[in-house]
């Protein structure tokens, strides 16, 4: 019995070694495994006590920095380093070709023959005045630092180079040559806008009104100069005969808290961009507006004296601008103005014109859209035919007015614009764009509508003079920042 109880125990034995050996090589590797971890936590203690004496040494040196006063040194050379950090910076570089299927002579750079005239011989657009011809038209740069609460103090300045700035600083039909190197020459160089703007932030925190002053965009219209802008390549005939483009002057206005509604007063040398006043008259310029996500519609209006040496003779010119988006591929605008001139220079005249435009985009793909137009124009007594747009009447435009006969004035009776653009984006910053445009003019007297040579000039009588015209553009646009499709 007693032997087997020993080999029993014997048996049991043998069957237990193998564990008893493994269980003190799995105590082993746990005691390995706490001496590898209280290593790694003694060098993380090291690197901590090292981070936190680098800590002391920053801020001792910070504040011998600042006792020492060179505390402001390095904040101005900071300062400097972030000069342009809120500033808003963007521009464009435009060239464009048109051609009219009217053929007019070759450019003679007078203003006359060569050129894409329009009714009373202004350009029906004139950003695009050559047929037959490339051109260089946008070299645009426009920087802003805009207002807020933590900056009530900023400034804007948009300038423009090339065809664009040259007709804008006067150059052409109805101007000389104001700002351009040569007479086939389109290097110039335009100040748009350039003003400085000041939020005292009277009202409340979230829509302070905003003061500027020096020279900024006219109040009134859809239409701008800046090509990336607009639907269309080309300007309409409303923007060009009825509308300012930028005045010199003050002006305040913001938003009237969170209603949408948003307002703007100021006084300006003139419905041009005059430096110096034309007279001795300034005239007013306001706006009052609403809009929503999705509509907008705004009345505008200048007012005041724009003869030149005349301090009376005001005119005024009224705008109406309705906006409606209700996608991001779809938006239009109606816009139209009415403008008048009070007997001007002692006549009898009274002189009157107002146009209309429709127009509207649509984006058939995220980067193709096609773009419309339309358009009406006429005038009274010869407000467009021969105020010299606002500026009076002009005896070299319309002949001798000695009798000031109503009846001898020439009128603008009719004028009509059909635009069709289509736009689309090669990359996200260059867009490519196509145009077709038909013109359509009919005056009551004796001014050659296009003043081209084969017009067909008299249907009725010398006193009635009709023409019409297509013009096809291509344009490329380069944004420095990314199209937004707006």
């Amino acid at each position: 019995m007693r032997s087997r109880l020993t080999a029993a125990l014997a048996v049991f034995a043998i069957g237990l070694a193998p564990s008893l050996s493994m269980a003190e090589d799995v105590q082993e590797q746990l005691r390995q495994m706490q001496d590898r971890l209280q290593t790694m936590e003694d060098k993380l203690q090291a690197t901590n006590d090292q981070l936190g004496a680098a800590n002391q040494r920053v801020e001792e040196q910070s504040v011998l920095i600042e006792e020492s006063g060179l505390a402001e040194g390095r904040g101005a050379s900071s300062g400097l380093g972030c000069l342009v950090c809120d500033w808003r910076i963007g521009g464009w570089v435009a060239a464009s070709y048109n051609y009219n299927l009217n053929d007019p002579n070759d450019a003679t750079r007078d203003g006359l023959s060569g050129t894409n005239l329009g009714p009373t011989g202004q350009l029906y657009d004139p950003l695009h005045p050559d047929h037959n011809s490339f051109a260089l038209d946008q070299v645009w740069f426009e920087i802003e630092k805009e207002v807020s609460e933590e900056s009530r103090a900023g400034f804007r300045l948009d300038m423009v180079y090339g065809k664009t700035a040259k007709w804008l600083n006067g150059g052409g039909a109805w101007g000389g040559l104001a700002n351009d190197t040569g007479d086939y020459d389109d290097s110039a160089l335009y100040i748009h806008q350039a003003y400085v703007q000041w939020a005292p932030g009277w009202f409340d925190d979230y829509s302070p009104a905003t003061f500027k002053m020096g020279k900024f965009a006219t109040l009134l219209g859809a239409e701008v100069a800046g090509t990336i802008y607009n639907y269309n390549i080309t300007r309409g005939h409303v923007w060009n005969l009825l509308e300012p483009i930028d005045h010199i002057g003050v002006l305040v206005g913001g938003p009237i808290g969170e209603s949408g509604f948003e307002w703007g007063i100021g006084g300006v040398n003139g419905f041009r961009q005059d430096d110096p006043d034309r007279n001795d008259e300034k005239s007013v310029t306001g706006k009052l507006g609403w809009a929503s996500d999705q509509f907008s519609v705004g009345v505008a209006g200048i007012y005041g004296g724009e003869t030149t040496g005349f301090d009376g003779d005001p005119t005024g010119t009224v705008n109406l601008l309705a906006k409606w988006t209700p996608s991001d591929r779809f938006g239009m605008y109606l816009n139209g103005d009415f403008g008048w001139m009070d007997e001007p220079q002692g006549t009898n005249l009274d002189p009157y014109g107002w146009g209309v435009s429709l127009a509207g985009r649509f984006g058939i793909t995220d980067r193709m859209g096609i773009a419309l137009r339309g358009e009406f124009v006429t005038d009274k007594d010869g407000f467009l035919a021969c105020s010299g747009k606002f500026g009076g009447l002009q005896d070299d435009a319309c002949g001798s007015f000695s009798s000031f006969d109503v009846d001898e004035t020439p009128e603008l009776d009719q004028l009509w614009s059909g635009t069709i653009t289509l736009d689309y984006l090669l990359t996200d910053q260059l867009m490519i764009r196509a145009e077709g445009r038909y013109d359509y003019a009919k005056l009551d007297g004796s001014i050659d509508a296009f003043d081209l040579d084969d017009f067909d000039a008299y249907y009725e009588n010398a006193d009635d003079t009709r023409d019409d015209q297509i013009t096809l553009f291509v344009e490329v646009v380069y944004n420095f920042n990314k199209f937004s499709g707006d």
